[in-house]
């Protein structure tokens, strides 16, 4: 499957993959932001614009709308990907073949255009209760964090590890910022967004790409100005401080997390075997973390390392009982040192290379995936096909693996544990 690439007018890119292979068209709008003091504002604004447009002013409205078009689905979402946020709003329509009714992804691309740049509004606003009610709502997302310790103490770690970069900034925003929040900076924001941010479109689905364009062409009404350039994400760093934070709250299970810098980022050359290399450690049962920790020492109820692309980081975490954080933190940098050493099995090797291979083919399988996919080929301006990328992981050999290991630095260790009694 390839992703055919068009340029349309003022910043924006129309990126389309046709495919047989779903029974739907998927279509989002991607704006992309800097993650700068906005970073805020610009997560609550497409959980304000998703309340109401001209034409369909309350969530009631579009609902029946989204009915009347064989049970479309409409979202909105913020990601974070390195330091920038991406606020999306997608919508899945049945493919017209399948139905008796036509033309029903246009008109999935004049409802998103409606949603995106006709908002309902009072007096220039948007309308008091749907952002009160949404400032709410995103709070609440907030400190519901706390609830997923595993996403928490990674989230907390990030915060400890990278405090003076603009990465630490939490992709749903700051609930101190929430409590004092501006409606006509929001406001101005939001027209910030439309006018200036650099605009991908994706589509997948059974269609013509030269149609799309067409589509988008007629169905688009945005007023476009100036394009920001957003900045490359800075993944090196070079003057490590090594630390480590202990944050005591009511836990039964410690959770340990453990940062490091890479300083290799997707565009790197040496990503590949980065990936490898993080899979051997801890992509699953097959890896170092999940044998050594979790099965032999019985230190770890789960183990696992996951990477950031864009910013060059590796995280390692493990939940634990509370009193065995330096026993774990001694095995885990057993593991990383031998991996340094070339203490590197066949079966580690081939174990990492198959699992990285079953996820990317899995992929396939889901539009949001796919898109999700291109969208960081996008950011890393690269046009890598899926099935490219499986043949450069397959081409990673066990001596450039040993060659990135030497990259990873410790940078903050993090342990999540329980209040001391008395």
């Amino acid at each position: 499957m390839n992703m055919e690439k068009i340029d349309l007018e003022k910043g924006i890119r129309l990126f389309v993959l046709p495919t047989d292979k779903f029974k739907t068209v998927t279509t989002s709008f991607c704006f992309h932001r800097d993650l700068d003091d906005d970073y805020t504002y610009n997560a609550l604004i497409p959980a304000v614009l998703r309340r109401g447009c001209e034409g369909f002013t309350t969530l009631k409205d579009i609902q029946r709308h989204l009915e009347s078009l064989y049970g479309a689905q409409f979202s909105v979402g913020v990601q974070k990907k390195g330091e920038r946020q991406i606020l999306r709003f997608s919508m899945e329509v049945v493919n017209d073949e399948y139905v008796a009714e036509q033309g029903l992804l246009a008109q999935s691309l004049y409802f998103l255009n409606r949603i995106i740049n006709r908002p309902v509004l009072h007096e220039g606003r948007f309308i008091k209760s749907y952002v009160e009610q949404e400032k709410e709502n995103l709070k609440n997302r907030i400190r519901s964090l706390i609830n997923d310790k595993i996403q928490y103490s990674l989230e907390r770690c990030v915060q400890e590890m990278c405090r003076d970069e603009k990465y630490s900034r939490y992709v749903f925003g700051s609930e101190e910022e929430l409590d004092n929040l501006d409606a006509d900076r929001l406001y101005s924001v939001y027209k910030d967004i439309v006018r200036s941010s650099p605009l991908d479109i994706y589509v997948v689905g059974n269609v013509d790409p030269e149609k799309v364009k067409l589509l988008l062409e007629r169905s688009l009404s945005m007023e476009r100005r100036q394009i920001k350039s957003i900045p490359i994400t800075p993944y090196k760093k070079l003057q490590i401080k090594q630390k480590t934070v202990t944050e005591e709250i009511d836990v039964n299970q410690g959770k340990l997390v453990i940062g490091f810098r890479t300083n290799i980022n997707a565009q790197d050359k040496m990503y590949f075997p980065l990936l490898v290399y993080s899979s051997i450690l801890g992509g699953g049962p097959h890896s170092k973390l999940f044998i050594n920790v979790r099965e032999k020492a019985s230190l770890a109820y789960y183990a696992f390392a996951r990477l950031e692309k864009f910013k060059g980081l590796m995280f390692v975490s493990a939940g634990i009982d509370v009193d065995k954080d330096e026993q774990t933190l001694d095995i885990i940098m057993e593991q990383l040192n031998a991996m340094t050493k070339g203490d590197i099995t066949q079966q580690e090797y081939e174990g990492a290379v198959n699992s990285l291979i079953n996820s990317l083919k899995g992929i396939a399988d889901q539009p949001s995936h796919l898109i999700d996919y291109y969208l960081d080929n996008s950011i890393t301006e690269s046009n890598i096909t899926l099935e490219d990328y499986i043949e450069r992981i397959e081409n990673v050999n066990i001596d450039q693996i040993v060659e990135v290991s030497n990259n990873v630095v410790m940078d903050t260790v993090y342990f999540l544990t329980n209040k001391k009694k008395g």
